[in-house]
């Protein structure tokens, strides 16, 4: 029995280590210019559906974790170490959210989820309204004033909390094991939708606690950019995570989805 458990242990051990590699490899390709802080947003996120398939929340946080740091002291590499090097807690809870709920784990990844909005919002350096402080329009448009209502800054947040509670989570796991092209796509699309908003929100988190009161500033200019950053990772997954998981049926068969 304890050898058993011994050569199960080395194949996750061995599996973690791949998917960190292929992690990696998004990690070091920038998407676009951070706001408020020199670095860059990178293409990351479109890779963790393929690594909450296949492993476990434990283990799909070690990966990223590897991935981020490796990525970092590549030479030219955009993934480098940001917030202290806790840039990697946005990309371990999106993998450890999507492995939830792909498990079929919808409570837990629940809390998970609000609890993060809620550390967003009792944050004294965040911005709850954005609406009233949208800057002014480029010259010559100036004097285009449109009626601008308070509007939550955490509005696409909280369409994804709506799927994620929504019907469109249950039964995950037959989609990506058993469901036709279409059927998963549709499912990478939901994970990777919920997975990168709660690891953008965790960047807000961090970039509120570490940049302090002068992070007040930059809120609107982030909430009008995210939304179209956080679009072409989503259908960056579907274009990558989809053909990738097809081919690896077979794979997923011969090694059921780990559940610890």
């Amino acid at each position: 029995m304890q050898v058993r458990k011994t050569r199960f242990d080395t194949k996750r051990i061995t599996l973690t280590a791949s998917l960190a590699a292929l992690y990696i490899i998004p990690r070091t390709i920038p998407l676009d210019r951070l706001i408020g802080i020199s670095g860059a947003i990178t293409f990351s996120a479109i890779i963790t559906p393929v690594l909450g398939v296949f492993l476990a929340p434990s283990y799909g946080i070690l990966a990223v974790f590897l991935g981020t740091m490796i990525a970092a002291f590549i030479p030219g590499s955009a993934g480098t170490l940001k917030f202290g090097g806790l840039d990697f807690l946005g990309g371990a809870l999106n993998v450890a959210l999507i492995s939830l709920l792909i498990r079929g784990r919808r409570t837990e990844a629940t809390l998970m989820y609000v609890a993060t909005l809620g550390l967003f919002v009792i944050n004294p350096n965040t911005e709850i309204f954005v609406g009233t402080s949208l800057p002014n329009l480029v010259p010559p448009f100036q004097w285009l004033r449109l009626p601008s209502p308070p509007v939550p800054y955490l509005w696409l947040h909280l369409v994804a909390l709506g799927v994620l509670v929504s019907p469109l989570t249950r039964n995950l796991r037959d989609s990506f094991v058993f469901g036709a092209r279409r059927d998963l796509a549709k499912a990478v699309f939901v994970v990777a939708f919920i997975g990168t908003m709660i690891e953008h929100v965790t960047g807000g988190i961090l970039f509120a606690s570490i940049v302090g009161a002068g992070a007040l500033g930059f809120w609107p200019a982030i909430f009008l950019v995210y939304p179209f950053e956080r679009a072409i990772i989503v259908l960056g997954a579907v274009l990558v995570c989809t053909p990738l998981l097809i081919a690896s049926r077979d794979l997923i068969a011969r090694y059921p989805l780990q559940e610890t």
